[in-house]
């Protein structure tokens, strides 16, 4: 796998001159109830993006973690820590310039955080209109949502909830207190059914406080790695097909 954080520029350079793509991952720092560490998003985006990478090959170089997102709906917890709109716009913007000051034009954005997806979409717009570059963002929820409302005991999954802890289980277990999580109580959301997580229809901002006393959803303490399993399979086999399709699409040469 090439990760550009253990290389040298010597080693960099052989391998961007080979790669046609690059993986980003990006998460966030911040509560994840009483039961999860609080880079919860990271290590889990992390992790998957080590996976794609991997099945890419030589294709992809992986770059590094940017490890803290736009959690401001999170800061009533300890802990947490968040970035604005525009820092984290402006971060993920200089990134994908340098990349394409190194000769590559089509990057797979692992995200890990809900929070960070707007700003995702910007920037992917920007570099197209901008830099002619290929930027596709992912997040395991979205593009794995079908399996994991397979394994939700729950109506308010969708945060430090059963399905999130069980992916933790299975790819960070050394991290997880389910003592703690058997004493979570996911309390029944008060907001409007239309902004409520996890199938909000309307949007309109929510704080973490808003949603439970705890900070945390759904039934966290019924979580079970292995069920787990089948989601981090879909995401990695579903992103990878999607990555190797981007391989073979032209570049935007010819945009307004």
């Amino acid at each position: 796998m090439n990760e550009l954080y253990r290389m040298t520029t010597v080693e960099a350079a052989e391998a961007l001159g080979i790669a046609r793509i690059a993986v980003l991952p990006t998460g966030s720092l911040e509560q994840h109830g009483p039961h999860l560490p609080l880079g919860t998003d990271s290590l889990v985006a992390d992790a998957l993006s080590r996976r794609v990478a991997e099945e890419l090959g030589e294709d992809a170089v992986l770059c590094p973690l940017i490890p803290i997102g736009m959690s401001e709906h999170h800061l009533e917890f300890a802990g947490t820590l968040t970035v604005r709109a525009d820092t984290y716009l402006g971060l993920i913007d200089d990134v994908l310039e340098s990349l394409h000051h190194h000769g590559i034009r089509r990057v797979l954005i692992v995200n890990g955080h809900g929070g960070n997806i707007d700003a995702l979409r910007l920037a992917a717009r920007q570099a197209r209109r901008d830099r002619r570059m290929l930027i596709a963002s992912t997040m395991w929820s979205v593009t794995a949502a079908d399996v994991a409302s397979e394994i939700a005991t729950s109506e308010t999954y969708g945060h430090a909830c059963e399905v999130e802890t069980s992916l933790m289980l299975s790819l960070s277990p050394d991290l997880v207190d389910m003592s703690a999580a058997e004493e979570v109580v996911g309390q029944p959301s008060t907001l409007d059914p239309m902004i409520a997580p996890p199938r909000a229809r309307v949007d309109e901002p929510t704080w973490a406080s808003e949603w439970s006393s705890s900070g945390a959803l759904g039934e966290p303490k019924t979580a079970d790695a292995e069920a787990c399993a089948a989601v981090v399979e879909a995401y990695v086999e579903r992103v990878v097909e999607f990555a190797r399709r981007m391989l073979e699409r032209g570049l935007p040469e010819d945009d307004a």
